[in-house]
């Protein structure tokens, strides 16, 4: 007995205004016929077949069914695979299969012999690149809804006979750009492909349906980007299409982060590139391949220099400063924050004493039992050694500024306690201690059962330097670097130039950004859980002015006139502090998650980031008044402006995205995901660097 029925699309085109591709193939299915008339395959549960299994665009095609449960109802959806491309951190295309959520296309009642029949006409404007392919997915339930089989197949699209060709030169010359991108976008802006530009300035995509339409969009690294909207692909040669392309601004975007943590395969950022460090060129947006053969460092805090084309890294538990090339990416000289301790173990007579045991620990003031009184002191464990034939052993990676008890035992000798061996770690040199071992039968094990506790120790990280933030004064040239280990907090005064740290000053644990005051001699420190902003003479150590702020200060900035901002994540509170006395001039409250603060001196705006709430306020200087407010991606967790152009640059660090804004009006001009874990941004001049 034969049935035939329609199948009616036009109900599914409110689901898929999102998905224009697969909305497109959906709506395309057209003179359909059903019939349940073909014979029993042998019986091996629910089959989907397409026949045939592969065609171009406007295939007709038959969708067919057998081994079905008789008289179920019979859903069938299917979703687009499609290579989609990126252009990664590190300069390079890299290709990921994506695939569209599924859509319904139609219901059917299986006949009693257990089969159906489709026959339809897949459209001839998918917008398709290489190799695609549709999947089809059946499902079947009973009259009272529970599932009674389903099954999918592959339909395996062929690349078709068209093509896009195009050309581009730079201006003002009219040479053949070199180098750069060319993607090839979707209805919605969505990148199908996406090519390096040839040394002869051309780019060519291949395979693409006939009659389909996309926009073209152009990266070239030094220019605007530049786009042509609604091109259609010929029928009977390549189109061609051309680009003049306009200088841009003369900028570098250096975009880092630290490594994310381990994510499950599925998570939307399970691909994440384990590069750390980006180099993009700002007005294309386009990523440039650096040319050091190492890959650039983790980056829990970025500074440049403009004036010497530098860049200054340093991670999140950090033991160097990285100095590397705006330009190429090319790793200089990095500048220590440690420094090293020479440890020399002898006897009585000054013999050496070789294989001894040596640990180090620090002195720490644990919270008090009873909440009064002066803490107890405890001791903490950091690094452990052994002495060479010399009785010597050096420690390295420890803190300037900190001081270290040391203790050594060795097979038969015994270290007389008291007096305690201290020794203070001296910037830029190697430090010595002594430490004078008595001979002693009775404590023969005492080295080997010391030597099993140390190396059952661990160096936790609460021993090592978690930075803050770094800063570069523009006034003599200086470096400086803020972080805390155990209870101590430190301010590094350094002189990149020489690669040797000027200062360390000791400051309360807890400090967070840093940034020069103007003069050439003090720094401002936000310290969080004190909620302090403190001025401190970069040359003495000493504290000039503090002032309490609201709770955690998270992010400083100052602008041209000396104002200092500050922003407090816990309460929300903007502040601005006057620059002499460092009272509250002007506050306001937004909401809290508020994280990280620039100034655009050309509109006198100041641009406020919140992490929990993804988005970007515009406050007036002048009394933070509320300007604007724009949504960005997840997780804006630094912000830059490109001091010629006043270009807004937002990081995002949930999915390593890069979204630029245009100046004074703000609005979304590109963005790039470049699968970095974003943690800081800075914009690096190269006019100067270039000339």
């Amino acid at each position: 007995m034969s049935t035939r029925r329609a199948i009616t699309i036009a109900a599914i085109v409110g689901t898929v205004l999102l998905i224009p591709i697969v909305a497109i193939l959906a709506l395309g299915f057209y003179g359909s016929s059903i019939t349940g008339d073909f014979p029993l395959a042998e019986d091996q549960g629910p089959v989907l077949q397409i026949a045939p299994s592969v065609g171009t665009t406007g295939s007709t095609i038959t969708i067919r069914g057998n081994d079905w449960i008789p008289r179920t109802l019979v859903e069938i959806e299917m979703s687009l695979n499609t290579s989609r491309p990126s252009i990664a951190a590190d300069g390079t295309i890299v290709e990921t299969t994506a695939s569209s959520p599924a859509i319904f296309l139609g219901e059917i009642i299986a006949s009693r012999a257990g089969t159906f029949s489709i026959d339809t006409q897949l459209p001839t404007t998918i917008p398709i690149t290489g190799k695609s392919s549709i999947e089809f997915r059946a499902t079947a339930t009973y009259l009272g809804g529970e599932v009674a089989g389903e099954s999918s197949t592959i339909f395996n699209l062929i690349a078709g006979p068209g093509s896009v060709e195009t050309t581009i030169t730079v201006g003002p010359s009219g040479k053949p750009a070199a180098t750069g991108y060319v993607e090839l976008l979707g209805d919605h802006g969505e990148i199908l492909a996406a090519v390096p530009i040839s040394a002869d300035g051309t780019a060519r995509f291949t395979g693409l349906p006939l009659e389909a339409t996309y926009d073209i969009r152009v990266r070239v690294p030094g220019y605007e980007v530049l786009s042509s909207s609604d091109v259609t692909v010929a029928t009977n040669h390549p189109t061609q299409v051309s680009f003049k392309m306009h200088p841009g601004s003369a900028s570098r975007l250096i975009v880092g982060g630290i490594p994310a943590p381990t994510i499950p395969d599925g998570h939307p950022n399970s691909n994440m590139s384990q590069t750390h460090i980006a180099l993009i060129d700002l007005p294309s947006l386009s990523p440039i391949r650096p040319s050091s053969p190492q890959p650039l460092p983790a980056a829990w805090a970025i500074e440049s220099d403009s004036n010497r084309g530098q860049v200054f890294v340093v991670d999140e538990v950090a033991t160097q400063i990285n100095v590397f090339d705006a330009l190429t990416g090319t790793a200089k000289e990095p500048i220590a924050l440690t420094s090293t301790l020479q440890v020399s173990v002898t006897d009585n007579d000054g013999r050496p004493i070789s294989n001894a045991a040596i640990g180090l620990f620090r002195s720490i003031h644990a919270p008090p039992l009873t909440g009064e009184g002066r803490p107890p002191r405890q001791w903490v464990f950091v690094r452990e050694a052994s002495s060479d034939d010399s009785g010597k052993a050096l420690i390295g990676d420890l803190i300037s500024g900190n001081t270290y008890e040391v203790v050594a035992a060795a097979e038969g000798y015994i270290q007389q306690i008291p007096p305690r061996i201290t020794t203070s770690i001296r910037p830029n040199v190697v430090s010595t201690a002594t430490v004078i071992l008595r001979r002693s039968d009775t404590y023969k094990h005492r080295a080997h059962e010391a030597r099993v506790r140390l190396e059952q120790s661990q160096r936790g990280q609460v021993t090592g330097l978690a930075i803050a933030d770094i800063s570069l004064d523009p006034n003599n040239g200086h470096l400086y670097v803020t972080g805390s280990d155990l209870n101590r907090g430190h301010l590094f005064v350094i002189n990149p130039e020489k690669h040797r740290i000027v200062h360390e000053w000791p400051v309360p644990a807890g400090v967070g950004d840093v940034i020069p005051s103007g003069d050439g001699t003090t720094v401002l420190i936000a310290n969080r859980p004190e909620s302090t902003v403190t001025r401190v003479n970069a040359k003495t150590g000493t504290v000039e002015l503090q002032r309490l702020v609201p709770s955690w200060p998270e992010a400083l900035a100052r602008d041209i006139s000396g104002n200092v901002y500050v922003a407090s994540l816990h309460t929300g509170t903007i502040s601005k502090l006057n620059p002499d006395t460092l009272a509250v001039e002007h506050s306001r409250r937004l909401t809290k998650g508020v994280h990280r603060l620039v100034v655009d001196e050309q509109t006198s705006t100041l641009l406020v980031s919140n992490l929990w709430t993804s988005t970007v306020t515009g406050l007036n200087t002048k009394d933070l008044s509320v300007r604007f407010m724009i949504p960005v991606p997840t997780s804006p967790q630094a912000l830059a402006i490109d001091p010629e152009t006043g270009t807004l640059i937002v990081g995002s660090s949930e999915d390593g995205t890069v979204t630029v804004y245009s100046p004074k009006t703000f609005e979304l001009q590109q963005s790039l995901k470049l699968g970095v874990p974003i943690n800081d941004v800075v914009v690096v001049s190269t006019r100067s660097t270039s000339s």
